[in-house]
């Protein structure tokens, strides 16, 4: 057999199989392992110039994700920006030390206050 006769064997036992590309429930453009070969073409196409998201299979739990380069692009910087957040909340000061700097505040405020009257009586 020449690669031809493989690749339309190949193409017809897919397509022999009738799933092709099925719509799940949230709108994901899914195809089962065993077809993904011989619609992949389709699948990209589906993804790009339909503007959804595509999805590979295996026994129905999905195993790969087929995204847009925008959508991906968009994906990682939403990561990001969440990964940022995280640290930055990290770094904040505990509730304690907080209240613990309203304290210091409080009595700053005070002892600066007493110092200008202070000040001022002299």
């Amino acid at each position: 057999m020449d690669r031809k006769e493989v690749l339309v064997m190949a193409y017809t036992l897919a397509m022999a199989t009738g799933k092709g590309i099925e719509t799940a429930d949230d709108g994901v453009a899914t195809v089962g392992m065993t077809d993904a070969r011989a619609l992949l073409t389709s699948l990209i196409r589906e993804v790009r110039y339909g503007g959804r998201v595509g999805a590979f299979t295996e026994r129905g739990a999905r195993q790969a994700y087929l995204v847009t380069p925008d959508f991906y692009e968009q994906a990682e910087n939403d990561r990001l920006t969440v990964e940022a957040l995280r640290r930055y909340i990290d770094e904040l000061p505990s509730e304690e030390h907080r209240l613990g700097l309203v304290d210091d505040i409080r009595r700053y405020k005070a002892d600066l206050k007493a110092a200008q009257n202070i000040a001022s009586a002299d």
